[in-house]
């Protein structure tokens, strides 16, 4: 009569492959949790961004007046508030023939109620005064 070996793994196998097993799943979540987060953050920069275009056509259509100086205010987009800072100065481009001159409109937008120093976006363009 032979004597049959039994197979199977050891008590210390199975501890180090549940280690590793332990580790990757952490990994695994923390990627899940960074990507979460990077996702809402573009959401915001996204949305701070069309809002800041949204601000500049109402100069480029002349709904606001395009006049020298520094504006602050609130606006929306979709979820977020948004607090912004508008910068108008005159420019004019160096060129060999004659252009008219414009205004350059600098925008800057943050999330409310944080402060500028947050900042999500810039929009910049020119308007003709």
């Amino acid at each position: 009569m032979s004597v049959r070996s039994s197979r199977g793994f050891t008590l210390l196998e199975v501890l180090v492959a549940l280690t590793v097993l332990a580790v990757a799943l952490g990994a695994l979540v923390k990627a899940g949790s960074d990507h979460a987060r990077n996702t809402g953050y573009l959401q915001e920069r996204t949305l701070a961004h069309w809002a800041g275009s949204n601000l500049l056509a109402e100069y480029e259509s002349g709904m606001r007046p395009a006049t020298d100086g520094e504006l602050k205010g609130e606006t929306n987009m979709g979820p977020y508030r948004f607090g912004y800072r508008t910068q108008i100065s005159d420019y004019s481009a160096k060129s060999p023939f004659p252009l008219p001159s414009v205004k350059r409109v600098d925008i800057r937008l943050w999330l409310l109620p944080g402060d500028e120093s947050d900042q999500r976006a810039m929009v910049s363009g020119f308007v003709l005064p």
